[in-house]
């Protein structure tokens, strides 16, 4: 256990040092339960942390390196892909819910590997959302991507004016859409993304490859 080293009472330093080795750290507990240990990880190459509970390295929340360089293992953030072709899903106008079943990583497993974000805690998000697809051949004249959160609907798209789908990407080609947004979200709120074709056939399908994207993180 680290001890006070000295205090001066005069400049209000207080000193915490373990000696030749172990952790220096001060412990915050209510009613004796230890709720968050705040100091220096030893063990850990002399990291400042900040962990939950009574043991420090454990569940951290904030860690520092000795050279400064600052992550939050626990801070709300996730990115997937989709795993797999989807077909058939638009063309006339319906809104797909898009799927990315693939998880590259998801800190605090706020993502349900299907298709929707669900908000731990009430803050500022930045989202992003991207799709290839494949359009058929009877590809309509009008591409669009949305972001549904429980605020409000983002809207993004992609809309020849002068050509239909098909001939502004070729026949039987593919095209792609993104979409980014900063949204306020509230604990609880979800977010998804859709995807949709008009004016053709129900035949257009969404790819599976990096383009084809999910990602949240808590900015604020």
């Amino acid at each position: 256990m680290g001890k006070i080293n000295s205090i001066n009472n005069k400049s209000g330093v207080i000193e915490i040092d373990p000696g030749i080795s172990g952790d220096s750290y001060v412990q915050f507990s209510i009613n004796g339960t230890g709720e968050f240990k705040v100091g220096v990880d030893d063990d850990a190459s002399d990291t400042f942390k900040i962990s939950q509970g009574s043991a420090l390295g454990a569940n951290d929340t904030f860690v520092m390196s000795s050279s400064g360089e600052l992550t939050l293992p626990l801070q709300p953030s996730f990115f997937n892909t989709s795993s797999t072709y989807y077909l058939n899903v638009t063309g006339d106008g319906t809104y797909y819910s898009i799927i990315y079943a693939s998880s590259y990583f998801d800190q605090s497993s706020d993502f349900d590997d299907v298709s929707t974000f669900t908000a731990p805690t009430t803050g500022t998000y930045l989202i992003g959302a991207g799709l290839g697809n494949y359009i058929d051949l009877s590809g309509g004249n009008e591409q669009r991507i949305s972001l549904v959160t429980s605020n409000r609907t983002y809207q993004g798209g992609f809309l020849p004016t002068r050509v239909r789908i098909a001939n502004f990407a070729g026949a039987n080609n593919y095209t792609g859409l993104q979409i980014y947004v900063l949204a306020d979200m509230d604990a609880s709120d979800t977010a998804y993304a859709q995807f949709m074709s008009a004016n053709g056939s129900k035949l257009d399908d969404t790819i599976n490859n990096l383009c084809t994207n999910i990602f949240a993180v808590l900015v604020c």
